[in-house]
């Protein structure tokens, strides 16, 4: 596993120490056909000689169940989308494949949105089963965590430090939002995950009033060093945690969650969810309050920051989808790749237009399996959009 923190910070040197022989440990995430080899988790380098080697096997734990079957939204047009792309000659890729757009109408200022539309590809949108949603449910992680550390009255400038392995590692709350969500950095995300706390992530934060209607989080994405730093792979455990700022300290007990997780993979969530947490950090402030998570301005402009920069992998479908947009559109995104699934959760927000969109788009297999369908959809929005003018 990768990490792009400063070579002097805690979360660099201690993936630097976890970097021997073992150190990809393949992420127990999502399926994929079963006699596909594990591939290596999100934005991770290339595997080493004995990367992957391990055959996959969901994990499992005694309070796991099947995912949840939702029913669709009100409101989801399943049949546009597909007529509009098999029109413009879009074939899907063999392997598997979801889409999911949502529009929104801006008024003459483009400070608030004042309608909204959502298409998706043969109601796969509310898909929660058989895909991979890999690193994209990270700005899940960071959201979570970011109004967690304000709601205990500190900052994200504070440092936590997790009772673990000796030295205990520490990193301050914004370090670890920066490395999960810029660079896709694993250990980042189960340090999130386990701050916010199993309990208050699904039921404070990952529940309807905020969108969420499928997504469980329930293993480490970096299994194997995580159990070597010693904490459990499943997240409903977390460590005792300091919280340090100037000089106050506050200290976390350590918990076991018992939240319901009707999930029986490391990551469960669907398109539409992706989306709707995507919009709501960008558009925050064009939304209304009800839909709104309440994020304090540095926070939007620190995870805005993190969500438009430019990855050194995981650009493949804003690349094709750049072309048909004006110079000036931003392209605020998260990708996500593992076992041979490829996702990317993309808001386009072109000034010269009345529109914005919000693209998920999932294939299988490889990086390169969306190009296709970024190229089509692209097109499309660019043309006008999906629904009447």
């Amino acid at each position: 596993m990768a990490s792009h923190l400063p070579a002097n910070s805690p979360l660099h040197l201690l993936v630097a120490v976890l970097a021997l022989p073992w150190w990809l440990d393949p992420v127990r995430c999502g399926s994929r056909p079963a006699a596909e080899a594990a591939v290596a988790p999100d934005d991770t380098p290339p595997p080493g000689p004995d990367a992957g080697s391990e055959p996959f096997a969901p994990p499992t734990d005694a309070e796991a169940g099947e995912p949840a079957v939702l029913a669709a939204p009100a409101g989801i047009d399943h049949e546009t989308l597909p007529e509009r792309l098999t029109s413009a000659g879009f074939t899907p890729p063999a392997g598997g494949f979801l889409a999911c757009v949502v529009e929104l109408d801006l008024d003459e200022t483009r400070a608030r949105v004042v309608a909204e539309r959502r298409y998706d590809w043969h109601g796969t949108g509310t898909e929660v089963g058989d895909w991979n949603a890999a690193s994209t449910v990270k700005l899940y992680a960071a959201v979570a965590a970011l109004l967690r550390i304000r709601a205990l009255g500190f900052e994200p400038r504070a440092t936590l430090v997790f009772d673990g392995t000796d030295p205990d590692p520490r990193f301050t709350v914004t370090e670890l939002v920066q490395a999960a969500v810029g660079p896709s950095d694993n250990l980042a995300y189960d340090y999130l995950v386990v701050f916010t706390g199993f309990d208050e992530l699904h039921e404070q934060f990952l529940v309807p009033e905020n969108g969420f209607e499928g997504t469980v989080l329930r293993v480490a994405y970096a299994s194997g060093p995580w159990e070597r730093l010693g904490f459990s792979r499943f997240l409903r455990d977390s460590p005792a945690i300091t919280i340090e700022q100037d000089e106050r300290t506050q200290v976390l007990p350590d918990a076991h969650g018992r939240a319901a997780a009707p999930c029986a993979r490391a990551v469960c969530t669907t398109p539409v969810e992706l989306a709707e947490a995507l919009l709501r950090v960008v558009l925050q402030e064009r939304l209304p309050a009800e839909r709104s998570y309440g994020l304090a301005p540095e926070d939007l402009e620190l995870l805005r920051g993190l969500l438009r920069s430019t990855r050194e992998r995981g650009e493949e479908v804003v690349e094709r989808l750049r072309p048909s947009f004006g110079p000036e559109t931003t392209f605020y995104h998260k990708a996500g790749f593992s076992k041979d699934w490829y996702t990317d959760n993309v808001l386009i927000d072109d000034p010269d237009r009345s529109r914005a969109w919000v693209v998920v788009l999932a294939g299988y297999p490889g990086r390169a399996v969306l190009n296709e369908a970024a190229v089509a959809v692209g097109g499309l929005l660019a043309a006008g959009g999906l629904g009447d003018a």
